[in-house]
């Protein structure tokens, strides 16, 4: 008798690689380019849309680092204390019209304009005060604790691109050149929903037979996450016309569509049929683990991603597919996924021909270096994996035995949705 394989990998000739996916989404997607003006207080996670240019100096004059004293450099004995006389007193953000002539200095403060006839600041720690008078040690050299105007941004430097995530700090330097409002991308608006007799909304009671729904919770937060703004269509039973009633509804009312379910080839997988009868399907047989079917294509011009209906499968395939084709339609052009090297605590044998993601948690060994242990459960639908995880692994399709000791590349989750 013939043995059947478990592997629901083996004897699929339609599979493709993960690189090949990516670049195929990355070929077919364009930036949707609606943009809007909005106030720097908002601006934090929107993608740039314009170049940001500097139309003035940072610092706009040379100003003191420190608090001290203002005075020529010419003055200053190299050898012995230099005593000069004190004339005036400088605050930041005060006009001193005065100008410093030889043998005197000035009192200054922190961000304060070096005032004319000074090129050098002393800090006051380094005075002696003696009534009107002000003795400076030497050593110090010309220039000191002078930040130059321009020396952080100069007239006419682009400081952020186009296409850039807004940071905090992004911010701050553009308010830092008087900007208050600035044109960004509009946020991508995306229309989600599940498919599956047997799914059940939190909240109520389900049949015999039935689960509740995690999918839907899982990819508003995460899309919400990268600041997409999010259209829940609920749960969708295994019927083809109100499936594709449903996608028809959402292509007319946003940007992108994400379902999840439905995408393989079982008699009651209609999303794929639906699309496959109104659209195109780019891919959707991804050689990866979790993850396979995902895919990528269009219905009623619109793009469409059909996710995996086990939880894990979904969590994996949107930060590898889904999150490069929203990033790709958002504008954002610098997508950086930050790794690290760690040290496996274990063996593992995969299959060759498929790339796997296995879920790991960090730890550190007695001498202090990290390591990192895999979760024992590797079934796409055990969802505490991924809460008791920190972050995946990737074993390349050509691995088949990873040994207890070898160095990998480590993605904590905090780092992919950036």
């Amino acid at each position: 008798m013939t043995q059947l394989s478990n592997d629901c990998f083996k004897n699929n000739k339609k599979r493709i690689s993960l690189e090949k996916a990516v670049s195929i989404l990355k070929k077919r997607i364009k930036c949707i380019k609606k943009t809007q003006k909005i106030k720097l207080n908002h601006c934090l996670g929107r993608i740039l849309s314009k170049d940001i240019v500097s139309k003035l100096n940072v610092p706009p004059f040379d100003n003191t680092a420190v608090d001290g004293y203002a005075f020529k450099f010419s003055d200053l004995n190299k050898k012995k204390e230099t005593t000069l006389k004190l004339n005036g007193r400088i605050a930041a953000g005060q006009n001193f019209n005065k100008k410093i002539i030889k043998e005197e200095t000035a009192r200054i403060f922190t961000g304060a304009k070096i005032p004319e006839g000074t090129d050098t600041v002393i800090m006051q720690e380094d005075c002696n005060i003696n009534g009107n008078e002000v003795i400076l040690k030497p050593g110090i050299f010309k220039g000191a604790n002078i930040r130059k105007k321009g020396e952080d941004i100069k007239f006419g430097k682009k400081i952020i691109t186009k296409g850039s995530k807004l940071k905090a700090q992004d911010i701050a330097l553009i308010a830092s050149i008087g900007i208050k409002e600035i044109e960004v991308y509009e946020k991508l608006r995306v229309g989600i929903f599940t498919t599956g007799n047997e799914l059940f909304e939190p909240g109520t009671k389900t049949s015999k037979s039935g689960i509740y729904d995690s999918n839907r919770y899982c990819l508003k937060n995460l899309l919400e996450t990268i600041n997409c703004s999010v259209k829940d269509y609920g749960i969708k039973k295994d019927n083809e016309k109100l499936i594709k009633n449903t996608l028809k509804r959402i292509s007319n009312e946003c940007d992108l569509i994400i379902t999840t379910g439905g995408m393989s080839v079982g008699e009651e997988d209609y999303v794929r049929k639906v699309v496959e009868k109104n659209g195109s399907l780019n891919f959707w047989n991804i050689s990866i683990k979790p993850g396979r079917p995902v895919a990528l294509g269009n219905i009623f011009k619109k793009p469409f991603i059909g996710l995996p209906g086990n939880p894990v499968s979904v969590m994996i395939t949107f930060l590898k597919i889904a999150l490069p084709t929203i990033n790709k339609l958002s504008g954002f052009l610098s997508p950086k996924e930050s790794n690290f090297i760690v040290i496996t605590d274990f063996n593992f044998k995969k299959k060759s021909g498929r790339k796997e993601f296995l879920r790991v948690k960090v730890s550190k060994n007695s001498n202090g270096a990290i390591k990192i242990k895999h979760y024992p459960n590797t079934g796409s639908g055990v969802f505490t994996s991924m809460v008791e995880t920190d972050g995946l692994i990737e074993l390349p399709e050509g691995l088949t035995y990873l040994k207890k000791g070898t160095k990998i590349k480590f993605v904590p989750y905090s780092e992919i949705l950036i």
